[in-house]
């Protein structure tokens, strides 16, 4: 996009509702990131490219070179706290018995040279990294200054995902979690974000199947129409899922597909929810949902849909999407939560309504309201 060689199909610029907000061009972007893998990025891209055919050959071979750039930005990142799953995925050299505030430090210093390098305005962090198992949030204290002494412990309880939001606030960037992981969600560190004046926002990116089911579940709620049971079967084959075919794993992301159908509907038909690993589908994945439903007279029905996408593609639109406007909210001042955000999440912070219009309705008026106060800033 950055080089015109893509239409900004899938993102909110292109809707005429947003089309008119001041967005960052492109061409200021610029990207790094974390990783535990040794796969230098082109060679990621490439395997994506010819397991997927997602992106045309030619493009690929213009985005060569920025793509060794980007992956110069690239450091190591924290497995602290992570399972056996995860760590069998480990390849770069990762500090060995790191603390967590030692590795928070170490990010930070990453991040704000990273920031500085570029001489960049807004750094926007992004957890997409892989699903981690539910944690006893109980067990974390609610507030920050409880909580940051334990970062000097190995015994911390916080996982990986929850350093970088920590880290990401302490850098004065924003944080967008596209993951079921805890991240930034725990009251503690949300404390933080606000106290650093930064903004968060998740969880976990909703961008196929459970995107349908907050389209379709309000239809039965307002036809009156009884849903007995929903099921839905999803399986793909990347390395996303072969971490969610560790249990612990895996119940973390079923916990976060499965709430949305009793929120929407206000009772709580039989539901289940199976994710499997299958190594030859690669990026692409397909959820089939089978919906059985009682309408007039009592008569038992059913729809069934199945959707098949590329996972990654799926994901990166709503990922850019994000960044811009966590950008617009930095723009305008805001801190704390992004709470207009939660059309793109299946676990929205702080919001229960999950039904995807009225979630929509959230963002357009908060972009209604972002383009009055950037005008206003403008003109001063």
């Amino acid at each position: 996009m950055q080089r015109g060689l893509v239409p900004e199909v899938g993102l909110l610029s292109g809707v005429a509702t947003f089309s008119h907000l001041p967005w960052t061009p492109w061409d200021q972007f610029v990207v790094g990131g974390h990783e535990i893998r040794a796969l230098p990025l082109p060679e990621a891209v490439a395997e994506l490219v010819d397991r997927t055919h997602s992106l045309d050959h030619r493009v690929f071979d213009a985005i060569a070179r920025p793509l060794e750039e980007i992956d110069r930005e690239i450091r190591p990142g924290t497995a602290f706290n992570a399972n056996a799953t995860v760590r069998k995925l480990v390849s770069l050299g990762l500090p060995e018995q790191e603390t967590p505030i030692e590795a928070v430090e170490r990010l930070v210093g990453d991040l704000r040279q990273f920031a500085g390098r570029h001489d960049l305005r807004h750094l926007v962090v992004v957890n997409v990294a892989s699903t981690e198992p539910p944690i006893d949030a109980a067990a974390v204290p609610s507030r920050w200054p409880e909580l940051e002494p334990l970062l000097a412990d190995d015994r911390c309880p916080l996982p990986a995902s929850s350093l970088y939001a920590i880290a990401a606030f302490k850098a004065g960037a924003s944080y967008i979690n596209f993951t079921p992981s805890p991240g930034a969600s725990l009251p503690a560190i949300d404390e933080l974000c606000s106290e650093n004046g930064s903004r968060h926002y998740g969880c976990d990116g909703k961008t196929g199947e459970t995107l349908m089911k907050s389209v379709l579940a309000p239809m039965f709620a307002r036809r009156n129409l009884e849903v007995l049971s929903w099921v839905g079967h999803n399986i793909f084959g990347n390395t996303d899922g072969i971490v969610l075919a560790d249990p612990a794993n895996k119940q973390s992301k079923i916990a976060s597909k499965d709430h949305l159908i009793s929120d929407i509907l206000g009772y709580k038909p039989q539901t289940h929810v199976s994710i499997e690993y299958i190594a030859s589908l690669g990026d692409w994945k397909t959820a089939w949902d089978h919906i059985h439903f009682r309408g007039f007279l009592g008569v038992p029905m059913t729809v069934q849909f199945i959707w098949q996408g590329c996972d990654s593609v799926l994901a990166a639109p709503l990922v850019l999407d994000l960044v811009r406007l966590a950008d617009l909210a930095e723009r305008c001042g805001q801190c704390g939560r992004m709470a207009f955000m939660a059309p793109y999440f299946k676990s929205p912070l702080g919001v229960r309504e999950q039904s995807f219009d009225r979630q929509f309705q959230l963002l357009e008026q908060w972009a209604a309201e972002a383009q009055k106060s950037l005008a206003r800033t403008d003109s001063q």
